[in-house]
């Protein structure tokens, strides 16, 4: 049984090139091709492919659009973004909007095979070159878990820009407290100062839980 695929991109030349690697390999088939988002979403609808390769940039609408539309009526096609774009933020924004997968545009063939098989077959595909980011944006998370929900709130105060005096006044409490709550919360992310405190508050997106 063949993978169905959909080439999503709006560059021809690259489309016409991934259907020629595409078409090389027995178990792969493509559909068609797509070269804006309002396109894309009709031939979805249309084909029914197994999967879509989707750029991010269209000219009409942004393939994170294209993507939204798609999970919205439950879409049994299984996305894969393939971009330009290595960016850690894409990768998780897209994956938490339904992507299967994550490919960067340079990437070797072998790989684009791997994640079009992976992903049929039911797993989540990030480039290798990313995986590193996944990895560490995890142990991020797993951090943050170990501070209680005063050391939360105080590190979104950190991450505002807020200094211990401030702190205080705004959770009134004594300054004294605030240091202690900022002293173990160094310790238990592992850092050394303010501003790699504030870093890892802001890349956990905390001050969105409190402020």
């Amino acid at each position: 049984m063949s993978i169905k695929i959909l080439i999503a991109d709006d560059h021809s030349l690259m489309r016409q090139g991934l259907r020629q690697l595409l078409e090389m390999e027995d178990d792969l088939e493509v559909l068609g091709e797509a070269g804006s988002g309002q396109e894309t979403l009709k031939k979805v609808r249309k084909l029914q492919p197994d999967i879509v390769l989707l750029d991010i940039n269209f000219p009409d609408m942004s393939g994170l659009e294209v993507l939204k539309s798609l999970s919205s009526y439950k879409c049994p096609s299984k996305v894969i973004i393939l971009t330009i774009h290595d960016d850690f933020q894409y990768v998780r924004q897209t994956i938490q909007m339904g992507a299967k997968g994550y490919l960067l545009k340079d990437s070797e063939a072998s790989s684009l095979y791997n994640a079009i098989r992976d992903v049929f077959a039911g797993k989540t595909y990030v480039h290798p070159n990313l995986a590193w980011e996944v990895i560490t944006q995890k142990e991020r998370t797993f951090k943050i878990d170990r501070l209680t929900r005063r050391e939360r709130e105080i590190l979104a105060l950190i991450s505002k820009g807020y200094n211990n005096d401030k702190i205080a006044k705004k959770l009134v409490i004594s300054e004294k407290t605030v240091r202690n709550h900022v002293s173990n919360i160094y310790k238990k992310l592992q850092v050394t100062d303010r501003t790699q405190a504030a870093l890892l508050g802001m890349k956990s997106n905390i001050t969105g839980y409190f402020y």
